[in-house]
């Protein structure tokens, strides 16, 4: 895996390279020439300052570091200008070394000034006054860039973790699932077979009694028939009670459908949904909710269209002889309404059981579905 490159190493090499620049472009004036010795120390400095970024090797950057300044002193005597490039390197040597960036690298870089003529002295200590302040500002910038680096690794971290256990609390789930499903099937098999089994079985005894006993014990024989047929009687009761009790009611099942689909619409849009319902919900008939729930994805499809809506509410109202169902949004609305495709299907949809549609623009966007239905 490769290292990432440090924030503040590219503006460190271009500020390098502006201070090269300035400095060669003053040894190069009309009356300079160029030598080999200059292009041989200028190429031997790019060379060294090259090697500290690229080499990643921690203890080998101070040795880097004390080369480029051999580099420069030993230029100086025959281009003086070279001297103005220390105080990035007096800097950089204090950084690697003793990781101080501060007073500490200001007085390193004013050692030279015993060596600088008087004429190159004011120069010189606004090169490492400003250096100093731009290699602050950019440690500042690299160490939060580094801290949101890290905060970003933490969060991806953590983000993976969250995932895997989600994972694992989805599998759990399943798992539970699975199993209540299973100890439901077991309960009903053992009720049937302790019940409605044993009762069956029961009355079909009675039955072949009866039927051997048919002609030699006529009475006995239709006593044996009445105990079959009451047991059979009690069996198919006992059938009817445990399929009620198992089966949710018509109203619950409405109910609940309505809630995990506004649940999933909330999941999969950034919009505030609400569900409520009042009045005696065992009135919905099964063909009124799948209506209800149709016209309301249809309206919600049109509130994600065309409304612009943050929160959007669904009421359904049981009325002495209607339903009532109202999808409703804080959307930007329209004074006029064009029926298209989606608006005329709610419209057919419930004019097949005798309703009829109301859509309004003038406050948000809302649509309200009134169906009539015998008390």
């Amino acid at each position: 895996m490769s290292e990432r490159r440090e924030p503040s190493e590219l503006p460190e090499i271009g500020f390098k390279a502006a201070l090269l620049v300035f400095a060669a472009g003053q040894s190069l004036l009309p009356e300079s020439s160029v030598t080999p010795w200059f292009i041989l120390a200028i190429l031997i400095y790019l060379c060294t300052n090259l090697l500290f970024y690229l080499l990643r090797k921690e203890s080998l950057r101070p040795a880097i570091a004390v080369l480029s300044i051999g580099v420069v002193i030993a230029s100086y005597p025959d281009f003086p200008m070279m001297i103005l490039l220390l105080p990035a390197h007096l800097f950089e040597l204090s950084s690697v070394v003793a990781g101080k960036r501060g007073v500490a690298s200001f007085l390193l870089m004013l050692i030279p000034l015993a060596l600088i003529p008087r004429d190159l002295m004011f120069l010189y200590l606004l090169i490492a006054a400003v250096a100093l302040i731009y290699f602050m500002v950019l440690n500042r910038y690299g160490s939060k860039l580094r801290g949101q680096r890290s905060e970003l690794e933490r969060m991806r971290g953590e983000l993976e973790r969250l995932h895997v256990k989600l994972q694992e609390n989805n599998e759990f789930l399943r798992q539970s699932e699975y199993t209540v499903k299973l100890e439901e099937r077991n309960r009903l098999s053992q009720d049937i077979h302790d019940n409605i089994g044993h009762a069956m079985t029961s009355a079909l005894i009675q039955m072949e009694a009866a039927k051997r006993l048919i002609r030699t014990d006529p009475d006995k024989s239709s006593l044996l028939l009445d105990n079959a047929i009451h047991i059979s009687k009690e069996g198919i009761e006992s059938i009817r009670f445990d399929l009620k009790r198992m089966k949710p009611p018509t109203e619950q099942m409405g109910v609940n459908r309505m809630k995990l689909f506004v649940d999933e619409f909330s999941a999969k849009h950034p919009i505030r949904t609400a569900f409520s319902y009042e009045g005696n919900i065992d009135f919905i008939t099964p063909i009124h909710w799948r209506i209800i729930q149709e016209n309301t994805k249809e309206a919600l499809t049109n509130t994600m269209k065309y409304a612009e809506a943050t929160a959007v509410s669904i009421h359904v109202q049981v009325l002495p002889t209607l339903i009532k169902a109202t999808v409703a949004d804080n959307g930007r609305g329209h004074t006029k309404i064009v029926k298209g495709i989606g608006i005329v299907g709610m419209e057919e949809r419930t004019a097949a059981v005798g309703g009829k549609i109301i859509v309004d623009g003038s406050r948000g966007f809302s649509v309200t579905t009134l169906m009539p239905y015998t008390p």
